[in-house]
């Protein structure tokens, strides 16, 4: 379960709202698949999880170490991204579009995590609240 981890994230960082963090990953992208008899084989580039914290002054992104806790931050402010985009998944996975001047970012955001219900309902307070996206 990751409560443990987001509660050390929110105490580490000083973020006042826990709901308004989700988990997430990179868009993955493929990097060859090899076709065989019956069955082919696929390599996607290395996985790598985040935090993902919205406020009204932009969003931060916490990469995770392979146990789950954060190691480091990287912020991006809301004046700097040039376009927002939420698209609703249809089964698992929701993906956000952030991008701005000589950057872009794909990540793909789980609609619920096995065992971690928090998951779940911030997505849905984040969905309400539109990722506090505001356009200038």
């Amino acid at each position: 379960m990751l409560e443990e981890q987001l509660k050390a994230l929110l105490a580490e960082f000083g973020l006042p709202d826990e709901h308004a963090v989700t988990f997430g990953h990179p868009k993955m992208k493929m990097k060859w698949v090899l076709p065989l008899p019956g069955v082919s084989v696929y390599s996607f580039e290395q996985f790598q999880p985040f935090f993902i914290y919205f406020d009204s002054e932009g969003i931060s992104f916490f990469p995770l170490n392979e146990k789950n806790y954060a190691m480091g931050r990287s912020f991006i402010a809301w004046g700097d991204i040039k376009e927002f985009r939420f698209k609703k998944g249809l089964v698992m996975e929701d993906e956000i579009r952030v991008q701005g001047d000589g950057f872009r970012i794909e990540m793909k955001i789980p609609k619920a995590k096995a065992m971690n219900p928090w998951v779940k309902e911030n997505n849905a307070y984040l969905s309400e609240k539109n990722y506090f996206y505001r356009q200038e």
